[in-house]
């Protein structure tokens, strides 16, 4: 496997969508009601609580685009309903493991081997605000190993910032495809001018990530129902898919808290790819966690068409020896 791996992905995931894009702006102008676009970045690192450590790291792009429908994969994904707001999307996303401590030159024998995944999401939220529903969907296409570059990331950070250099990188996970489709469903459980609950199960099933998870979210403040669309709106006092006026909040301030349980079959990241099995050093299936516990809490700031996001993501141990961990995650977005 090489890098002409993730050309080959990225060639089928962005090459239908451009195609088809002059002729789906076409038809969307002769629609009443026309889905928003977003630009999204995430950004994650454990930095924001001082450690370097397991989950150290992740950097994403999304974009939110009517012509991504255009994609052969799109007939993957599920919309919720026939009358549903469908958002289809795509997303580049890196993330980097390594054990408790980056200072050992040898195998950390008991602990997270070191980890580097790289994947593109063909993905589509699709929302029924009627019935306050969300179905998620998405197909991720990758490779997890020495390709993801997850080394050269940490090793560049750590150069940047005049840091120590990890060790051990040598003897991260093998290199391995990454296949994986998610689904996550979300219902409304009851919503007052300024609170919200949700509850949602999941699942994601592939060659990284196989689990179920199930849990709620908590939202409060100045905001917009959270099955209206994706939080932000690229204008005001346009008609609604019912041709009524929709008079938008300019500016929106709440925080949310959002709890998770996950039941846990397989982790590519702890335990190797599933087709190569010559990394150097993994954890056994009996050091793994099978039920793992995951919350965030978190403030959304929004005007207009930008909203900031910062959060604090908490996990229970995920293997045997292992400890609870905390990374930051902020996210800023652009509808357009």
């Amino acid at each position: 496997m090489n890098a002409s791996f993730i050309k080959i992905v990225l060639f089928f995931l962005f090459l239908p969508t451009f195609v088809g894009a002059q002729s789906d702006t076409t038809s969307v102008k002769t629609k009443p009601f026309k889905s928003e676009s977003y630009f999204r970045l995430n950004y994650e690192n454990d930095f924001f609580f001082v450690t370097d450590r397991y989950y150290t790291q992740g950097i994403s792009l999304e974009l939110i685009m009517p012509f991504i429908k255009k994609s052969p994969l799109s007939k993957l994904l599920i919309p919720i309903n026939k009358n549903a707001l469908n958002y289809y999307g795509l997303n580049l996303e890196q993330d980097v493991f390594t054990p408790r401590s980056i200072r050992h030159d040898s195998i950390f024998i008991g602990e997270r081997p070191f980890a580097g995944v790289f994947f593109v999401s063909h993905f589509l939220v699709s929302i029924n605000s009627e019935k306050k529903q969300r179905l998620s969907t998405s197909l991720a296409l990758g490779i997890i190993g020495p390709e993801a570059k997850g080394s050269e990331e940490q090793k560049g950070i750590h150069y940047a910032l005049q840091n120590i250099q990890p060790l051990g990188w040598e003897y991260q996970i093998a290199t391995d495809y990454v296949l994986n489709y998610n689904v996550k469903f979300e219902q409304g459980l009851f919503a007052k001018e300024r609170i919200e609950c949700i509850g949602f199960v999941g699942s994601r099933l592939g060659t990284l990530y196989d689990d179920i998870s199930i849990g709620a979210m908590l939202r409060g403040g100045l905001m917009q129902s959270y099955f209206k669309n994706l939080g932000l709106s690229s204008s005001s006092g346009k008609l609604n898919e019912n041709g009524a006026g929709d008079k938008t909040n300019k500016f929106q301030c709440y925080i949310f808290g959002k709890a998770e349980l996950k039941t846990v079959a397989y982790n590519a990241t702890l335990q190797g790819g599933m087709f190569n099995k010559n990394s150097i050093y993994t954890l056994p299936a009996q050091d793994i966690k099978r039920v793992v516990g995951m919350g965030h809490l978190g403030l959304v700031l929004a005007y207009k068409r930008v909203s900031f996001e910062y959060s604090h993501a908490y996990i229970s141990p995920e293997f045997d020896i292992g400890l609870s961990h905390s990374w930051g995650h902020c996210n800023i977005t652009v509808c357009f």
